[in-house]
């Protein structure tokens, strides 16, 4: 197996995490951060490429490898394990290593490559789009179905364009003040205007307005072939028409329309945040549950092999 190492990786081996998707890494690189792409091939065959985050704290190297790696469908359990195992040794990789897998199948493979379980798993939900409006429309629940023909029968006009970091500002002021109002951490203002800027057009914002009023607003980062939800606000005026579910529609019909083959909704926090699981779950999503996050120390592989 070789791996190589660059700051301009190429697109990954199959969908993926915004986290796994060169367009994160070139926001983030934006905003001063360190990203690295390792690619494992078999000859000319692709097997994985995994996108980690680097900094430091004091005299601590830490890496960053979150909702990754992305493997070809073929890779094999044998590639997967000595990949992960791989990874630390690489030039510029050494120190202390944490992970957030994409899925709990991926826990064996990183256990046996010396990582260990910090935290479990969060729950996400990713609305799927390669079916036609009316199969999408079917999987969506009743209460959820009814308030979209609701809001359709409003006078709301829905409009979409890229974001405009000077126009759109607004969107990020309201954005900080749910954060504070609902006690919630989510990727900061800079982020936002960094993904616009690498990637002119892949932050997409919807809009819905009333009488002229923006009351209701949903963007959305493209990262070809998916899409995430990054930021929805609505006021008093939007809840009352149901503007987030007609957003929501009509931004899935235009991301088919685009190719896109899923949306990602976030996590799911029944306990914390029971309306907003509601809203994903019931606009068709399927839930589905992440790995856990988990701790390589530096040397510790190099002790399980001897051992």
């Amino acid at each position: 197996m070789q791996i190589e190492i660059t700051n301009r990786p190429a697109a990954p081996p199959g969908p993926c995490a915004m986290q796994q998707h060169p367009y994160y890494a070139d926001a983030l690189r934006l905003m001063g951060a360190q990203v690295l792409a390792l690619t494992a091939r078999d000859g000319a065959r692709r097997i994985a490429q995994a996108q980690v985050v680097q900094r430091r704290i004091g005299p601590l190297a830490l890496n960053w490898l979150p909702r990754g790696p992305v493997w070809s469908g073929d890779a094999t359990q044998a590639q997967r394990c000595l990949f992960l195992d791989l990874l630390p040794q690489q030039p510029g990789c050494g120190g202390l290593w944490i992970a957030a897998a994409d899925a709990p199948s991926q826990q064996a493979d990183c256990a046996a490559a010396g990582f260990r379980a910090l935290m479990t798993g969060q729950y996400v939900a990713e609305l799927p789009l390669g079916a036609d409006d009316g199969t999408r429309l079917a999987r969506q629940a009743v209460k959820w179905r009814n308030r979209l023909k609701h809001a359709c029968k409003s006078p709301l006009i829905c409009r979409h364009r890229a974001f405009d970091p000077r126009r759109d500002g607004w969107l990020l002021t309201r954005e900080a003040e749910q954060r504070r109002k609902h006690h919630y951490s989510a990727l900061p203002a800079a982020f936002t205007l960094a993904y616009a800027q690498a990637h002119p057009g892949a932050a997409r914002l919807f809009l819905a307005q009333l009488q002229g009023q923006t009351v209701a607003a949903l963007l959305i980062l493209r990262h070809p072939p998916t899409a995430s939800y990054h930021i929805g606000w609505s006021g008093a005026d939007g809840r009352r028409q149901s503007a987030h579910n007609l957003l929501l529609w009509e931004a899935s019909v235009w991301l088919r329309q685009q190719g896109c083959q899923r949306l990602d909704l976030g996590t799911v926090d029944t306990e914390t945040a029971p309306g907003l699981a509601r809203f994903k779950i019931g606009s068709g999503a399927r839930v589905r549950p992440l790995g856990p996050t988990m701790m390589r120390f530096p040397g510790r592989a190099r002790r399980l092999r001897a051992a």
